[in-house]
């Protein structure tokens, strides 16, 4: 009787969070086709392209997935001024991701801590270098240092190009990048809501963003090949350890889960967030499914072949796998 109840607990939670991204997701949708480039302010002579426009659009939905779980959390959605400072972030996340490819290659010098002076040199348009000082002026002085501090860890690691060096990086030190790029990464767009980041959020958020980046690493295990581009899931899979790999996954899935259970929020929010991310655990969980299918069929995973590695989750047969896997397994 005990697994049957906690089953339909978890059942709701499913339902409530299922329900709050369709509401979020149906806003965002929106506030994108209505506003959104708009909002962004910029100048007559640096107006996007369309193929700009379309990897915007990506980031925008992306961070839009991290704007539910914090809407679900404080029990309200974000607030206009919010959206806009998150829709100019998503832009600017997008920006640098493109100059950080382009430019650290022709480019020796340290930039520590100085995104602003890196914008300048790296990006002749002015776009990157407008958006982030739009989010400065947008923030209250107080939450700008800590949104700085955010930053700052984010774009160290970015332009360190640790993960781009071609030298072998052991896989405790890939683990410890992977969580500080997706764990600050997040911070940094929880920073720019309005209302207190307590030392137990802050923790619970930092794994949650570990988790997203080592989902993103396990989906674009194929593309960070081509792209040279050294993950956790690229070296575990080419050692042919897909064991290690799926247990660091639950092992982070575990951490984000117990991190959420001590934060201050009611219980009915804290499992409504966990079931929403359940979502994205249950998408990658079909994804290492796919991996170790392949491994057994092959004795190895053919790395360099597309077709077989690249899992496409707008397949039908993909997204029922995803759906029973949020039904029927554990968070």
């Amino acid at each position: 009787m005990g697994r049957k109840l906690h089953k339909i607990f978890r059942w709701y939670f499913l339902c409530r969070g299922g329900f709050r991204l369709v509401v979020v997701f149906a806003r965002a949708a929106m506030y994108f086709r209505r506003r959104a480039l708009s909002d962004l302010q910029l100048p007559p002579s640096q107006q996007l392209n369309v193929k700009e426009i379309r990897r915007w659009k990506h980031y925008f939905y992306g961070t839009t997935y991290l704007a539910a779980i914090f809407g679900i959390l404080r029990e309200y959605p974000a607030g206009l001024n919010e959206q806009r400072q998150f829709n100019r972030l998503a832009a600017l996340a997008c920006f640098f991701d493109d100059l950080a490819d382009t430019f650290r290659s022709r480019s020796g010098e340290s930039w520590q801590d100085n995104p602003e002076q890196y914008g300048q040199a790296a990006d002749a348009s002015g776009v990157a270098l407008h958006l982030l000082q739009s989010i400065y002026q947008a923030l209250p002085p107080d939450d700008l240092a800590e949104f700085k501090q955010f930053l700052h860890r984010v774009f160290n690691l970015e332009t360190a190009g640790r993960q781009r060096t071609g030298q072998a990086v052991p896989a405790e030190e890939l683990q410890r990048l992977t969580a500080e790029k997706g764990g600050y990464s997040v911070l940094l767009f929880r920073r720019l809501l309005q209302h207190r980041l307590s030392a137990p959020e802050q923790r619970a958020l930092f794994e949650f963003g570990a988790l997203i980046q080592l989902c993103d690493d396990i989906f674009d295990l194929w593309f960070d090949r081509q792209s040279g581009i050294t993950t956790l899931a690229t070296v575990l899979t080419e050692q042919n350890d897909l064991m290690q790999l799926r247990n660091r996954f639950e092992r982070q899935v575990a951490d984000t889960t117990c991190a959420f259970r001590q934060t201050p929020y009611p219980r009915r929010r804290v499992e409504t967030a966990l079931q929403t991310i359940h979502f994205l655990v249950s998408i990658t969980r079909v994804c290492l499914d796919h991996y170790l299918h392949l491994q057994k069929k092959h004795g190895t995973l053919p790395l360099d072949d597309r077709g077989a590695m690249v899992v496409d989750m707008e397949r039908w047969n993909n997204r029922l796998r995803a759906a029973l896997k949020s039904l029927f397994e554990r968070s």
